[in-house]
């Protein structure tokens, strides 16, 4: 594109507006209907004139109806560079975006599946559409199953709209986040920076689904995956005796994935039979490893086979977590008995006690997870569970029962 055409676009201020009929008639006496960007074409109906770009229809069909019901005007474009594109505008009221070639620009490339499905589950649960609470709708909107070719992109004048036909869901964006969804660079800025929101509805009931005894990779990604697919998160306490470079990787990954991790002590001890200091040591041996390496702090810990130490309590500064919901999935180790004793009678606010070194706990939440979430129930970590029901962690010495 001719840079001196753009020079010249930029002195012309928008619309001119020249009523009257002697007026318009020394308009075109005096040849002051030309256009002030060259090449541009005319249309004229009546005393209305209005320019537009030559090669593109889309343009020229908005210029032609600019002159409905209209009379004496004389209606200009306006043509500025936008990033790598061009912006051609009428008085500000019309965004057209084209290619060098005066084409449409396509903006409907759409990238950032996970950005996409992250953003739609948060909008449609802030706003509380029942849809959003089913197993059906987290499974079609996983970032590896939503179907970009049933999303209209539409450019407003300050956000960005994406229609999903699937959800009948217009989901409204900031103009930063266009270029990282559609590779085109329209010039306004880029948002670097993508952090995954989540939101908690105190409308609706919640349980924490839990697992011990870990890390373990092989078990650990398995539970992931289906937490991924349903946009739910779990609570793992780990031990430090476990923690190999191999396993703390598999902590970071499920770090980034908003689960939450806490202490299960160093070596599994009893902490009943310690004194306080012993049984602080072992807590916070895991709690100070994971910092180290991953900068992650540890807000709660639970006691190995839920045996507290009470003295231990009032010089630690988390709180004991214990459980409402016993599976006893190390003793069954059966995929079916898990996933029963998991369901029967769970309630608002319980908390499920699994293990993450059986394959079998890994396949029962598999069936677990999406069953919860249609019977209503919200699947949050821990310490997002307590906040929501108004604890506070800071003076809270324990929860649950074992």
């Amino acid at each position: 594109m001719n840079k001196e055409i753009l020079k010249k676009n930029r002195k012309f201020t928008g619309q001119r507006a020249l009523p009257g009929l002697l007026v318009f008639a020394l308009l075109m006496l005096c040849g002051c209907t030309r256009s002030a960007n060259e090449n541009a074409l005319k249309y004229r109906n009546g005393r209305c004139i209005v320019f537009y770009p030559p090669e593109n229809e889309t343009i020229r069909e908005y210029a032609m109806s600019l002159c409905e019901n209209r009379e004496d005007k004389v209606l200009d474009y306006i043509m500025e560079e936008a990033g790598d594109y061009f912006r051609i505008t009428y008085d500000g009221e019309e965004y057209f975006y084209v290619n060098e070639d005066m084409s449409d620009l396509d903006l409907n490339v759409i990238n950032g599946r996970e950005m996409l499905s992250d953003m739609l589950r948060y909008e449609m649960k802030k706003g509380e559409i029942d849809e959003a609470y089913t197993a059906e709708f987290w499974s079609k909107s996983d970032k590896n199953s939503i179907d970009l070719e049933n999303i209209d992109l539409k450019l407003e004048k300050d956000h960005l709209d994406l229609y999903f036909k699937d959800f009948e869901y217009t989901l409204s964006l900031p103009l930063g986040y266009l270029r990282s969804l559609t590779g085109k660079d329209l010039g306004f800025g880029e948002i670097e920076d993508y952090e995954k929101k989540t939101f908690i509805s105190l409308k609706r009931p919640m349980v924490a689904l839990t697992y011990d005894d870990g890390p373990y990779r092989t078990v650990d990604e398995v539970i992931y995956d289906t937490f991924r697919k349903y946009d739910a998160r779990a609570t793992f306490y780990v031990a430090g005796y476990r923690m190999s470079q191999t396993e703390i990787d598999s902590i970071e990954e499920g770090i980034q994935m908003g689960m939450e991790f806490g202490s299960h002590s160093e070596n599994h001890s009893n902490l009943s039979l310690l004194d306080a200091y012993e049984a602080r040591a072992a807590i916070m041996e895991p709690v100070s490893y994971v910092y180290e390496k991953l900068g992650y702090r540890m807000r709660t810990y639970r006691p190995p086979y839920g045996s507290r130490n009470y003295e231990m309590e009032d010089i630690i500064d988390m709180p004991a977590i214990l459980w409402t919901v016993d599976t006893r999935d190390w003793y069954y180790r059966d995929e079916e008995t898990t996933y029963q004793r998991a369901l029967a009678d769970i309630k608002d606010g319980d908390i499920v006690l699994m293990h993450s070194l059986y394959m079998s706990s890994a396949l029962a939440s598999q069936r677990i997870v999406p069953e919860l979430i249609d019977r209503g129930f919200q699947l949050v970590t821990v310490s997002e569970l307590l906040e929501a029901k108004g604890y506070d962690l800071d003076t809270l010495k324990a929860y649950g029962s074992n």
